[in-house]
């Protein structure tokens, strides 16, 4: 099943990026040091991706769903609020898996704390026809963007392509997680395999998104999908002087790149100063050992 970035966790990391740059900028004259230094206090990310497990999909074509599922499903999806209220947040459990660092405790507290994961794994392939109806008037006259991005990939792991235009328009949308997740929608659309028609609405789209985070990622998941230019893309970035962006270019050229690649970014090993690229940068080396020259 395809594996999917967790929205909430990027934009969370691409703000506090962002509120670090608008501090520094704030006071010119404070000279930067080793302590305080955004370079260096910057939180290592984490991009282990969640998993969509689409339960539905599993199940025979012919299978006959407990109506009270599909029904339960729909009212949640009209909640304001996807996240637990105040007093939800004070459960002892909620606060011991805030702490955890794992990758299996950031996930249990992602499924507790976005209800909007746990209902596109509830809806993620639907075929019930009100379902769709009400995913697809979401994601056009939607106000919440938590639900409208669920409804994207619900959608998505239909792999019907009546619904690749409804994420088309979706990347014309004003909320960068909205447009984020209709460039994740696309490509659940094509399946994980080569697609040029899909690939080539997602480059388009990219290089005019006013967000450079879904820029890269659309790169990424161009590049996947068989466009060469998401390469360039993402090669153009990994040493720019903002080091958010050459974290998120060297994952992703780790994700696809070969021996090319890993002797390109090698020699950043032994200058990068911020640990969050070098984190990163030691990541993609690994994945990418198997091409490296003798």
């Amino acid at each position: 099943m395809r594996k999917i970035v967790f929205v909430c966790a990027l934009f969370l990391a691409e703000s506090i990026h962002a509120q670090n740059a608008s501090s520094q900028a704030a006071t010119p004259s404070a000279a930067p040091s080793a302590a305080s230094s955004p370079a260096t206090t910057a939180p290592i990310l984490e991009l282990e991706p969640l998993i969509i497990t689409a339960p539905r999909l599993k199940l025979p074509p012919n299978a006959i769903l407990d109506p009270q599922i599909n029904a339960n499903l729909l009212r949640l999806l009209q909640l304001p609020n996807m996240r637990p209220n105040p007093q939800e947040q004070l459960d002892p459990s909620l606060t011991n898996l805030a702490n955890l660092t794992t990758l299996d405790g950031y996930n249990l507290q992602t499924r507790y704390t976005q209800l909007g994961f746990l209902l596109t794994e509830g809806l993620a392939g639907t075929k019930d026809m009100t379902l769709q109806n009400s995913l697809q008037t979401i994601i056009q006259t939607g106000t919440n963007v938590q639900i409208q991005a669920l409804a994207l990939d619900a959608l998505a792991y239909t792999h019907d392509p009546q619904f690749i235009p409804l994420f088309q328009s979706a990347l014309q949308n004003t909320n960068v997680t909205v447009r984020f997740t209709a460039m994740e929608a696309l490509y659940i659309m094509a399946n994980g395999k080569p697609d040029s028609n899909i690939s080539s609405i997602i480059y388009t789209a990219a290089q005019v998104d006013s967000s450079l985070a879904v820029k890269l990622y659309a790169s990424h998941l161009a590049w996947e999908l068989g466009n060469t230019f998401g390469r360039e893309t993402l090669l153009h970035h990994y040493q720019d002087m903002d080091w958010f962006t050459r974290a998120f270019a060297t994952h992703y050229l780790g994700e696809m790149g070969h021996n090319d690649v890993f002797s390109l970014i090698q020699p950043q090993l032994y200058t990068e100063t911020n640990p969050s690229v070098q984190a990163e940068l030691c990541w993609a080396l690994l994945k990418m050992e198997k091409y490296r020259k003798p």
